[in-house]
């Protein structure tokens, strides 16, 4: 656990350290860009690990010819699986959480992405206010 919780704080702060190098974009962006790569990360390696787990269950399943232990077993595999996809859409979940509470966005936005066009993660173009969120202005063409 103590591990986990070093590995979330690095790749959470390390950005922060190395705010210098990026330029214009703030520590808000640069924490929200980097837990959008994370959570990318966790979908695509958890989904595909998830779809791989059914697949070989599936096919236990159907191979087990009736033989009550075998059938038990694939059982259990899928259950296991479908526990996993709890587990990677819940950590989805809490990343986007987390997301939000930098981004100090909330509501149905942490289901889109807090960190997309017209939040922190560039700004969307606009020609007048209207065009922005309501928390921010059209300042030279991008919502600030």
């Amino acid at each position: 656990m103590k591990k986990f919780l070093l590995i979330f704080a690095l790749l959470l702060f390390l950005p922060i350290v190395v705010y210098g190098q990026y330029g214009s974009q703030t520590a808000t962006q640069i924490v929200c860009n980097t837990l959008t790569v994370v959570k990318e990360i966790v979908a695509a390696i958890g989904f595909g690990i998830v779809v791989i787990l059914i697949i070989i269950a599936g096919i236990r399943y159907t191979t087990a010819g009736g033989d009550e232990s075998k059938t038990a077993q694939a059982r259990k595999s899928i259950q296991n699986a479908l526990i996993g996809l709890v587990i990677v859409v819940s950590a989805y979940f809490l990343i986007s959480l987390a997301q939000g509470l930098v981004t100090e966005v909330g509501g149905f936005q942490l289901l889109l992405d807090p960190c997309g066009d017209g939040m922190y993660g560039g700004g969307a173009s606009c020609q007048t206010d209207w065009d922005c969120p309501l928390d921010q202005w059209c300042i030279g063409g991008r919502c600030q």
